[in-house]
């Protein structure tokens, strides 16, 4: 996991002069990370099973299986006896902790078709690969102090995330006579209670790591367009501060299953909502997801269904009045149903 130094807020201020100056380029290249969770922003010639699914499209294996590496500790997906390569070509191996994922990867492998296959088939594979290589690829920046060009650093990934927090979905509220006016309905009844609870949540994170004064609250900033018109939103630095170094607690696996789950919700409290509803390790949901929460019993949960309705409130209100676009509506639903199920799997 990278772990960013701590500093005062200045570090923020000189990060937006460098980072949030080329916003547009580096959303770009965040955009352009596929359905499976690679970055298509690299061309991998290396010879690797993944890379070789994604060129030929065809199955060259027939069985997958997992085995656990006693010396390493490891999990390792295999084909044929043969332990998988990511793109850049690293063994897809997992910790002991990620028993269960090593399984669905390897049961993904294991039921695909014979012809016409694609990587978006292979969604975990692809989530988990990608981890590995942004894992690597940190490393490899520790050791060799390189700038490690192929994929965006992962600090510059959390300032790339960090600005979906102003334009979140969940932050801006329609007219009062959208939708007949039931849009600006849902969204009272569905954003003022999220809003307040990561005003709670980031507030409780920001006090435990003397960010905050005692007197100090985080107040999520949003857009009511019936009074604010095309005015644009910003969170203070205060606030992109404490989340900030909230995302520098995440791990590899929880950091890529964010970046999967805000790229599909277009929402940064969505996606934040998958980690804490699905991060299955006790200590780390008090310490780091539910810290707000006095006990188990009380912890803040959603399900992926809720989360879609978040996220994608307007479209769905839309289509129960309208109708559903064959191949278009239904489409889309099953993609953020996936995507959103694959996030929660790889943060399990």
């Amino acid at each position: 996991m990278l772990v960013l130094k701590r500093a005062p807020i200045q570090r923020l201020a000189y990060h937006g002069i460098r980072c949030f100056s080329n916003a547009s380029l580096s959303l770009n290249r965040l955009a352009n990370i596929s359905s499976s969770g690679g970055d298509k922003t690299i061309e991998h010639n290396i010879k690797s099973e993944t890379n070789r699914l994604s060129k030929t499209g065809s199955r060259f294996w027939d069985k997958g299986h997992v085995f656990h590496n006693q010396q390493t500790g490891r999990f390792e997906i295999q084909l044929d006896g043969k332990t998988l390569r990511t793109p850049l070509g690293l063994p897809l191996t997992l910790p002991e902790k990620k028993k269960q994922l090593a399984y669905l990867i390897a049961h993904e492998w294991t039921h695909l078709p014979k012809i016409s296959l694609k990587s978006s088939a292979l969604p975990l594979t692809g989530l988990a690969a990608r981890a590995i290589d942004l894992e690597s690829k940190r490393s490899q920046k520790e050791v060799n102090n390189d700038g490690g060009e192929e994929m965006l650093a992962i600090e510059d990934l959390k300032l790339s995330m960090l600005k979906y927090l102003d334009t979140d979905t969940c932050l801006i509220f329609a007219g009062a006579k959208d939708c007949d006016g039931k849009l600006r309905v849902r969204q009272e009844e569905l954003y003022r209670p999220l809003i307040e609870e990561y005003n709670d949540f980031f507030t409780k994170y920001g006090l435990s790591r003397n960010l905050l004064k005692e007197n100090e609250r985080i107040e999520l900033k949003f857009l009511d367009c019936e009074k604010d018109g095309l005015r644009g939103n910003k969170q203070s630095l205060k606030t992109q501060q404490v989340v900030i170094d909230w995302l520098d607690q995440l791990d590899i696996f929880e950091f890529v299953a964010l970046e999967k789950s805000i790229l599909t919700t277009k929402s940064f409290l969505c996606a934040v909502s998958v980690l804490r509803s699905n991060v299955s390790d006790e200590p780390r949901m008090r310490d780091i997801f539910q810290l707000n929460r006095d006990s188990n019993d009380l912890f803040w949960y959603k399900t992926v269904e809720e989360i879609i309705e978040l996220g994608n409130l307007e479209t769905i209100l839309q289509t129960g009045e309208w109708g559903e676009v064959e191949d278009t509506h239904d489409v889309e639903q099953r993609d953020w149903l996936r995507s959103l199920t694959s996030a929660a799997l790889l943060s399990h």
